[in-house]
């Protein structure tokens, strides 16, 4: 894990470590940034006259220093105008500090942070996250990636005295940047080295007892008693055992918890009703809602803050073969409605529902669950933001608040009751699918809403943010860890 000081420095130019400078666009210098100008001949002042260093964000200036200083390197990067800059400006900032250390083989800095303009909880835990997640870089499997190590362990060492809520964002902003690329490691890997069964052992590693976290697994047979025949009809085309694993995190006494589901299909490839050979590659990834889910337990057990939570995660493959569902076939779920398969590839709310059935009888107070449910969400939002549906406005609202902060972007779908007019089925319940392509990512979510009963409920669509295709900023290319940061954020705005 990458380590994060925070100490007192008078003075920028007798440190060995890369001194990094962050920049408002527009600002003049103030002292210290000065006195490393001054140090550097004016080489940055002339950058300034030049143009080139505008402090705007994305901007990011690898300076040598060529001896004038100890360190052999400044690094100039940009957040944008002072009045505007927002946390996911710094987070962004940061990541791109990370991996321009990486590239000088840097494994240590000493940031420059302004007195008073960085003084809050939010914004140290918005530095931290950047850092880390920046940092990351994804496990290969040639031979070259196992005889080499990453530069996973910097420590960063501010100049400033800074404030306690700095300091304490800081420290939670590490663990939640960690949390998030354990996150990206378990949907990163390989769908033959991440079965159900490899997961399970994966999960049971993440969160040994010493973490509050206690972990049930409920294998096929147990499902079977349970009446999950949704998930189980999933599961039936693979070789590979399925399984429901319940993670319990409970340190209040007569707290009614809160319910985290997540869906963990570790390969989709559509089942009878198969995908297209493009890009199916990336279907390892159709678990990254249970990541996000288990990764955010992982966090908990760290903070370990006073909220009881209850976390289940449905891990099953979705694959073709004589044994698997058919479109056509009627299934009965773990609430006693049947469902009519139409699309075998709309698997995801066939595991969810019996997921979320299940959480029900657990006694929690409210539900969300975190899935790469719909190609139709992608449609619709692009890869800037996940979709979020919900039953209950008011949890709606807290979570669109928490985005704000956590730069994770939710934007808002409906559920109208017409909806449910699309998966009108004539033998059964309801039907897993419509035949046609309307609004597919809000059918999707009015079916898991027929599998909740009495208690307020949102459900987060993150397919659309799953990957990203590029590096920028704290993002690396590769599977995203979408959701760890909301689910926290959910979490620690429970704490009362």
């Amino acid at each position: 894990m990458m380590t994060i000081l925070a100490t007192v420095s008078d003075s920028l130019i007798d440190k060995k470590h890369v001194v990094v400078i962050p920049v408002f666009e527009g600002e003049a210098f103030d002292q210290q940034i000065k006195g490393v100008d001054d140090a550097l001949k004016g080489t940055l002042s002339a950058m300034v006259e030049k143009g080139s260093l505008t402090g705007k964000k994305k901007s990011c200036h690898l300076v040598p220093t060529h001896g004038l200083l100890p360190c052999t390197h400044v690094i100039v990067v940009g957040v944008g105008k002072k009045e505007s800059c927002t946390n996911e400006d710094l987070r962004h900032a940061m990541g791109t500090v990370s991996r321009t250390l990486q590239s000088i083989k840097s494994a240590e800095a000493i940031i420059y942070l302004q007195k008073g303009i960085w003084d809050s909880f939010e914004y140290g835990k918005a530095l931290s996250e950047g850092l880390v997640l920046g940092g990351y870089q994804m496990t290969g499997y040639t031979k070259k990636d196992q005889e080499t190590t990453g530069y996973t362990s910097l420590e960063i060492v501010a100049s400033l005295a800074l404030s306690q809520a700095f300091l304490d964002g800081l420290k939670v902003g590490q663990v939640v940047g960690q949390g998030v690329n354990h996150a990206r490691d378990l949907a990163n890997t390989p769908a033959n080295l991440l079965t159900p069964s490899l997961y399970v052992k994966r999960i049971q590693e993440l969160l040994p007892s010493s973490s509050g976290v206690s972990i049930e697994i409920i294998d096929a047979q147990s499902a079977k008693k349970l009446g999950m025949n949704l998930f189980l009809g999933v599961a039936q085309g693979s070789t590979e055992p399925p399984y429901m694993v319940v993670l319990r995190y409970m340190p209040v006494a007569n707290q009614a918890p809160i319910g985290l589901v997540g869906k963990g299909v570790t390969f989709d490839s559509g089942g009878i009703s198969i995908k297209p050979a493009n890009k199916m590659s990336e279907m390892k990834g159709d678990m990254s809602g249970s990541a996000a889910v288990i990764s955010a337990m992982w966090v908990v057990g760290h903070v370990k803050p006073a909220v009881n939570v209850i976390a289940v995660v449905a891990l099953t493959e979705n694959m073709v073969s004589g044994n698997a569902q058919r479109p056509g076939d009627v299934v009965v779920g773990m609430n006693g409605k049947t469902v009519e398969i139409i699309n075998t590839d709309a698997e995801g709310r066939l595991v969810l529902a019996d997921a979320l059935s299940y959480i029900q009888q657990q006694g929690v107070k409210e539900i969300v669950d975190m899935a790469t449910l719909t190609g139709a969400c992608s449609v619709a939002l692009g890869d800037l933001a996940s979709a979020i549906l919900g039953n209950n406005q008011s949890l709606i609202d807290t979570f669109l608040s928490i985005s704000e902060q956590t730069g994770e972007r939710l934007w808002p779908l409906p559920l109208y009751d017409e909806y449910l007019g699309y998966l009108k089925s004539e033998i059964a319940d309801i039907a897993n699918a419509s035949e046609g392509r309307l609004a597919g990512t809000c059918t999707g979510a009015k079916f898991l809403e027929q599998f909740v009963e009495d208690v307020a409920w949102v459900h987060i669509d993150i397919a659309s943010m799953m990957h990203y295709s590029c590096q920028s900023g704290y993002r690396v290319k590769g599977m995203s860890g979408v959701g760890v940061r909301t689910l926290v954020g959910y979490i620690l705005n429970n704490v009362q």
